[in-house]
Parts: structure tokens; C-alpha cells; sequence
């Protein structure tokens, strides 16, 4: 689903504005973003988990050079589905 088609969407559930259901998206990807800058978990009910993790900087050593470059911490994002989907989304066994 692209932005537009899920913007059409909610502007048709919800019977808002597209203009309003626009400003509601770009507000959640604010905050969700905000809230994983930092280590921490979003826990999005009946979807599943964004957990953030922060890895620390290190040294990498480029191996034909020599040359050693610090590398910048970063943060990570896993997502956990919700234990309702993982039946839903599991792949099939053959018997």
C-alpha cells in the first residue's frame, strides 16, 4: 500500500478530510519516530513490537589498506510480530 492509497483509505473510513487524515500520519510518523530515536520499545496492539536498539561506535579496519575508520553509533529497529498474527503469517508445514 502506498502513502496516497492509504491516505484514500482512512479518508474513506473515517470520513475525514484528506488534508486532515495527511496532517494524522505525518503526526504519527513524527512521534513513532521520536519515540525509537532512542533505545526503547512502541508496542502497537494487535500488530506487534518496534524495539530500538542502540549499537555502540567501534573501530573497523579496512583489510587492504590498513586504514581505521570510526564508525558512528547507530540505532537498530526490529520488529516482533504480535503472538495473534504469528499464526496468521506462519509459513506452512508439509506433513
Amino acid at each position: 500500500m502506498t502513502h496516497q492509497e492509504m491516505i484514500t483509505t482512512l479518508t474513506t473510513r473515517l470520513g475525514w478530510p484528506e488534508a486532515k487524515v495527511s496532517e494524522l500520519l505525518r503526526a504519527t510518523a513524527e512521534v513513532i519516530g521520536n519515540q525509537l530515536s532512542e533505545p526503547g520499545t512502541l508496542s502497537l496492539p494487535g500488530v506487534g513490537d518496534l524495539i530500538s536498539r542502540k549499537n555502540r561506535e567501534y573501530i573497523s579496519l579496512d583489510p587492504e589498506t590498513g586504514e581505521r575508520y570510526l564508525m558512528p553509533p547507530a540505532v537498530d529497529l526490529v520488529f516482533r510480530l504480535a503472538p495473534e498474527l504469528k499464526e496468521q503469517f506462519a509459513p506452512e508445514r508439509d506433513s
